[in-house]
């Protein structure tokens, strides 16, 4: 059976590959969604090399957003679409039976924004990695950051010989003793494929049958605007269902 964790990628790489290291069933594919700035890109190839290493079993590739940072609503709508197609290719194009989210990267809103997502898509579990000590993480992150920076513009050969040479400093920091930190599984409630069809169905199309509650709710949201009784989509409504659908 394949398995695939859709992991994101900040300014600490160490959040990928523990995850990898203490989760508790097999993992065949993983993804990196990162953004376009050159210390996160230096962690992903960090981060893709450290895999093929010690996990050469695994399938690897990134997701670039395409700018470098996610810091506005329309960049966080942009990066919710990728978030989607992304999800629909694990499962459509790479066969994976089961589909798990790695939160403990990236921005706060980009966690919150592709847990919303992964709820509605139906995903097998989405978790978040805690460490017992984050000052030492960040000490040893620190000590090695010149010679992450370093990946940025290197080959795949290149890589693995500059990995090798500093194997104990790089497995320390991004494979740490699973006893040294936690993998907490974010409660979430998926929606029925079914409720869903029909919400999105109802939200472009027919409005009026949505129940009241439905509606009292979409508006309290921003997803529904309203005159007088008569409710309908509001620009934000429109930008959320198109990336509900996947454009």
């Amino acid at each position: 059976m394949k398995s695939s964790v859709i992991s994101l990628l900040g300014m600490s790489p160490p959040v990928v590959t523990s995850f990898i290291k203490g989760f508790w069933e097999p993992v065949t594919d993983v993804v990196i969604m990162y953004t376009d700035e050159d210390d996160v890109i230096s962690g992903y190839n960090l981060v893709k090399t450290a895999i093929s290493i010690n996990y050469p079993s695994i399938r690897i590739h990134g997701v670039k957003i395409p700018f470098s940072d996610v810091t506005t609503e329309e960049e966080t709508f942009e990066f919710m679409k990728i978030a989607v197609k992304t999800i629909k290719n694990e499962k459509e194009k790479h066969n994976c039976e089961k589909v798990y989210l790695n939160t403990s990267g990236g921005r706060k809103n980009m966690g919150i924004a592709v847990s919303t997502i992964g709820q509605i898509a139906g995903l097998d579990g989405i978790f978040h990695v805690v460490s017992e000590d984050v000052k030492i993480v960040n000490q040893q992150l620190e000590a090695l950051r010149e010679d992450i920076r370093k990946f940025r513009d290197a080959v795949d050969y290149e890589m693995e010989d500059m990995y090798q040479k500093k194997s104990r400093e790089f497995n320390s920091l991004l494979f740490p003793d699973p006893s040294s930190f936690e993998i907490i599984r974010i409660p979430v409630l998926p929606y029925p494929k079914s409720y869903f069809f029909k919400l999105v169905t109802n939200l472009k199309s027919n409005i009026e049958s949505l129940s009241n509650e439905e509606k009292r709710l979409l508006w309290g949201c921003g997803v529904l605007d309203k005159t007088g009784t008569r409710y309908y989509l509001s620009d934000y409504g429109e930008k959320f269902f198109n990336v509900l659908m996947g454009r």
